[in-house]
């Protein structure tokens, strides 16, 4: 063998593994093709390029006392297409059991290689959607650090951000036509402290106004919290809240105040054993108002409201993951399945529906494509999740029907709208999770931090595990320690390192700071929060520095230098495809680069070499369109000035068939440096380029295809080092001419 996994033995069954080939697939030479298990099958084909292009999973129907109707077990079929920067451009969703609604997501760039705009089609009738005519979200610009800076979706609201000169998101505003009338649905300002904390958040719009004033101590964990919200109505919520902690992170207190006097109404004092918390005392209930147990693997198994009478029985599988949740008298209120990767592909669970206690079945084929079965109806509706950089923003049903997402500076939704930007739910959250405030449908997934809530447990599922928002702590332990020189980051409990104000935590398993760096969290260095302790501690050992001041004086050059050297690594690169400004673009960076470190620290030089390759690497991704779209249009015109440039340049299905051919028989060092051309009448050139045995020969294969996939001109010419041509050989004729 070559020390690929085949089985994995595990108490819940076996897990099968196949590699190279397998019925159906394609391009699985060397990769993984189907994994098998109790719970699921799924099997995987391959573009030319080794991506993934399909995925069929098959859900099984024998779990133990809720077998699945046999429709709704598979196979669902997601596909997708790629650009040749590998970046997703299409994604067929999987199709609805019995009315066979399909969805197609469509995904444009902009310049610089972030998202420009998504756009969908469903189709109704069992037919693979084509165009996609329905926008979803467009006009998403961002600033020069990539932070998102506005956006549009396709009800007509506008979202903007702004942020101060550190990164900080200091206001987020919502507006839009809504029945022919300007509605402001956000109107955010926030206010921070020296330390980079959020002391305030002020909302107010037509509709309802929201105040939230907090304080933190010296390690950025939140200790005092209080919100209001009015309606014009005079409909108004208050709550008053303060907490303290435990030198590695835990919860000792909460406090419940009076929202007027301040005077505290109730104080939980949090009592631990070997890291977990084990009895909650309530000044106003008694001891032990809350009682948990945990198995050895710090696994929540029992937790006891002895003051509401309400017991949860948890059972967990091997892998530490929740399959079976049951309230006081041992009847079942939750089951869930995962698949050989901790993703969870169903959930039954007992809900009210139509006032009527029902079981509720939900499977997830994918993160984007989710079936709700309700038994008692024996109804069957899908839902089809877009989501922009991470975060679902909208939606839709099998026939269309549309809700989009706005949410806040932590991911948490705070509107749901229809396709109009008419209102189907407001909702506010407490702290740590806790609904502060709901009004019109609560049915919709994604809400505090745009992660699920399972009803029937009180717990949301963050993916890798589950958390307790009334405790405000995780159900078991977190398998990565996030920050090896965090004191906080050791505590594999808590949530967010005491800061749900300022930080999130998308897997279950990290907390990114909001307001800081571009939609790619954490691949820039200056994407970091100088004032972060992790941070500082890593900048302390690598200067080996122990004066405080002098470490957050050399965090604070170090992200100057690293934001400098990414900006100005991309303007050296972003015009290098342009025929008539590269030379310029890149003379002129050149220039700049050497200019920026002149008398500059170490840690400022350092966090702009560290950086500015990085930016290199985006100009040139950016570039590429743009120099792409400019050769087309300036060839397109022959040369005599006009603007012929276009906007997509996608081949059509017989095209794209001649350039798969072209794919196979090129060299394997040149299928990462392939380029489109447009020609007159609809034509495509291809283009790649082959680095020679020799150092600096070069060879470039070009193919040029008409509107109906045939081959008109095929050649490869070989370059010197010098830039002259040695031959060109026309691959068609099979003749060779030679160069000067």
């Amino acid at each position: 063998g070559i020390g690929r996994i085949s089985l994995k033995n595990i108490p819940e069954g076996n897990i099968q593994y196949s590699y190279d080939s397998f019925p159906g697939t394609e391009n699985a030479l060397g990769k993984l093709v189907r994994v098998e298990d109790s719970n699921q099958n799924k099997t995987f084909s391959y573009d030319k390029l080794g991506r993934v292009k399909k995925e069929t999973r098959t859900i099984l129907a024998t779990s133990a006392g809720n077998p699945l109707p046999s429709e709704t077990q598979g196979p669902y079929i997601t596909e997708t297409k790629y650009d040749l920067l590998g970046r997703v451009t299409k994604i067929d969703y999987p199709e609805h059991p019995i009315s066979h609604g399909r969805m197609r997501a469509c995904y444009e760039y902009g310049s610089a290689g972030y998202i420009s705009g998504i756009s969908v089609q469903v189709n109704t009738n069992g037919i693979l959607p084509g165009f996609c005519n329905k926008d979803i979200v467009e006009n998403i610009s961002y600033n020069e650090f990539g932070q998102t800076a506005s956006l549009t979706l396709g009800n007509g609201i506008s979202t903007s951000y702004n942020y101060d000169v550190k990164g900080r998101m200091i206001r987020l505003n919502s507006s839009g036509d809504v029945n022919g009338n300007n509605k402001v649905l956000q109107d955010v300002v926030y206010s921070f402290n020296p330390n980079n904390n959020i002391t305030n958040i002020a909302n107010s719009t037509s509709d309802f106004n929201t105040q939230y004033v907090y304080d933190y101590d010296g390690l950025g964990r939140l200790t005092y919290a209080s919100g209001s919200y009015v309606e014009p109505d005079n409909f108004r919520r208050n709550f008053r809240q303060s907490f303290s902690y435990a030198k590695n992170g835990n919860l000792t207190s909460k406090r419940f105040h009076d929202p007027a006097s301040g005077a505290i109404s109730d104080e939980w004092s949090y009592v631990y054993s070997n890291h977990q918390v084990t009895n909650i005392d309530s000044s106003k209930s008694g001891n032990d108002a809350l009682t948990m147990s945990y198995d050895a693997n710090g696994n929540l198994t029992r937790q006891r409201d002895n003051v509401k009478d309400l017991t949860k029985r948890i059972s967990v599988d091997s892998q530490d993951r929740i399959v079976q949740i049951q309230d006081g008298n041992n009847s079942t209120v939750g089951s869930y399945w995962y698949d050989d990767g901790g993703f969870r592909i169903r959930k039954s669970s007992l809900e009210q529906k139509n006032n009527v206690f029902a079981n509720v079945e939900i499977l997830y084929p994918n993160k984007f494509f989710g079936l709700e079965f309700i038994e008692a109806e024996n109804v069957i509706s899908s839902v089809n999740n877009v989501f922009l950089n991470g975060v679902r923003i909208a939606a839709l049903n099998e026939v269309g029907a549309l809700a989009y997402f706005l949410t806040d500076q932590v991911d948490s939704v705070s509107h749901v709208l229809d396709d109009e930007g008419n209102s189907l739910s407001q909702i506010q959250f407490q702290p740590y999770g806790e609904t502060f405030v709901q009004r019109g449908d609560s049915n919709f997934a994604p809400k505090f931090n745009s992660q699920e809530l399972d009803r029937e447990s009180g717990f949301f599922f963050f993916n890798a595990r589950f958390y307790d928002p009334a405790i405000a702590r995780f159900t078991s332990a977190d398998t990565i320690i996030d920050g090896e020189f965090d004191t906080q980051g050791w505590n594999r409990f808590s949530y967010v390192k005491g800061n749900p104000i300022g930080a999130k935590d998308p897997t279950g398993h990290e907390v990114p700071l909001t307001g800081y760096g571009p939609p790619r969290d954490g691949l820039l260095p200056g994407n970091r929060n100088p004032n972060d302790t992790k941070y500082q501690a890593e900048i302390a050992n690598k200067y080996d520095l122990k004066d405080k001041g002098k470490v957050e004086a050399a965090a604070k050059e170090y992200q100057a230098g690293s934001q400098k050297g990414y900006n100005q690594g991309y303007a050296r690169t972003s015009g290098w495809a342009s025929p008539t400004q590269g030379h310029n673009t890149q003379s002129d960076g050149q220039a700049l680069e050497k200019s920026d470190l002149k008398g500059k620290s170490k840690a400022y030089k350092d966090g702009y070499n560290d950086s500015v390759g990085v930016g290199r690497a985006y100009g040139i991704l950016g570039g590429l369109g743009t120099g792409l779209a400019e050769a087309a249009g300036l060839a397109t015109a022959g040369g005599v000035g006009k603007d012929t440039r276009t906007k997509e340049l996608t081949p059509n299905v017989a095209q794209q068939k001649n350039i798969d051919r072209f794919m196979d028989k090129i060299p394997a060092n040149s299928k990462g440096n392939v380029n489109l051309h447009k020609l007159p009448n609809d034509g495509i050139a291809v283009q790649a380029t082959s680095a020679g045995k020799t150092p600096g020969w070069k060879a470039i294969y070009e193919k040029q295809i008409d509107i109906s996939g045939k081959t008109q001109q095929y050649t490869k010419t070989t370059y010197r080092p010098n830039g002259t041509i040695e031959h060109v050989k026309d691959k068609i004729k099979g003749m060779t001419l030679n160069g000067q």
